[in-house]
């Protein structure tokens, strides 16, 4: 008997831990279950998430594509808004404001018009030559422009029924030729030719034995002084250069004039070599320069 429930007490024994080998089993499959579930509805989340960025990555790239256009916009009706704004001065970027024109025509002066007489004016002429010299290039590239414009704003005025396009009208077209100044101007000394000028002057002053090298001399410091009379021109509101004052005698005054070559003291007498330049309104931008009246030439 004892024998026998020894025998159920070891089958009874196998029994609980077979069933207990059953329920660790099935609680693990059960887990695993829960975790691949969980997983499956992790990458739908994830998919439909992906989706959905990928949808706001398109839509951002289009505002962004459609912001940079309306930015163009808004940038272009400033720039015309400017233009139609008298009281602002030389708003283009490639275009030199007024301030910087004053110092291109103070360097222009002290540098190449100096030169200019130094080495090739004073020593072969004497003070009315000089005063010849100037008188004749600062009209003459200022008639170059002026005729360059001419057709342009004469027929404005003809299709307007206007007296003068002074005002709105010009500001505009002010700002607009700044824009592309440098193209403009290559075709108004294209248009104009500026050696026939140098072939009238040496043919009274015949510098430098006319040699070819005197007169591409010349027409070099025609084209520098052209391209700062054609911004005067075009600059808003314009300049005056006021070359009618070439060879008036004046005293000399250190806040209106500067020597073009030598010392000379306040209220001596001297003559304008080279005109000051004026903004509107009389406004002095750059001082004349000017040689005393008994500057002793090499000629």
């Amino acid at each position: 008997m004892q024998s026998r429930v020894r025998e159920l007490e070891e089958e009874l024994k196998i029994a609980k831990d077979a069933l207990h080998k059953l329920q660790e089993e099935r609680e693990h499959s059960s887990v695993s279950d829960d975790i691949e579930a969980e997983l499956k509805d992790t990458k739908a989340k994830l998919r439909i998430m992906t989706t959905k960025f990928a949808n706001v990555r398109k839509e951002r790239d289009t505002l962004k594509k459609e912001n940079r256009v309306l930015q163009n916009e808004i940038l272009e009706l400033q720039s015309n808004m400017r233009q139609m704004v008298p009281g602002l001065q030389n708003t283009s970027n490639s275009f030199p404001m007024i301030n910087e024109l004053g110092h291109h025509t103070e360097q222009f002066y002290k540098c190449d018009s100096q030169d200019l007489f130094l080495e090739l004016l004073s020593p072969e002429l004497s003070m009315e030559g000089v005063i010849y010299f100037f008188r004749t290039v600062f009209p003459r590239v200022n008639e170059m422009i002026r005729t360059y414009f001419a057709p342009a704003e004469q027929q404005l005025m003809t299709v307007s029924c206007l007296e003068t396009l002074e005002g709105p009208i010009m500001n505009v077209l002010r700002k607009s030729y700044q824009a592309t100044w440098k193209r403009l101007f290559t075709k108004c000394k294209e248009s104009y030719s500026l050696s026939r000028s140098v072939d009238e002057i040496q043919r009274v002053l015949r510098l430098g034995n006319c040699s070819m090298a005197t007169n591409q001399q010349i027409l070099s410091y025609l084209l520098r002084l052209g391209e700062l009379i054609f911004c005067y021109y075009i600059s808003d509101p314009p300049l005056r250069c006021c070359y009618d004052m070439i060879g008036d005698q004046v005293e000399f005054n250190s806040l209106l004039h500067d020597s073009l070559d030598g010392f000379i003291r306040p209220g001596d007498q001297c003559y304008i070599i080279l005109p000051p330049v004026q903004k509107v309104g009389g406004e002095l931008l750059s001082k004349a320069c000017v040689l005393h009246i008994d500057y002793e030439l090499t000629s």
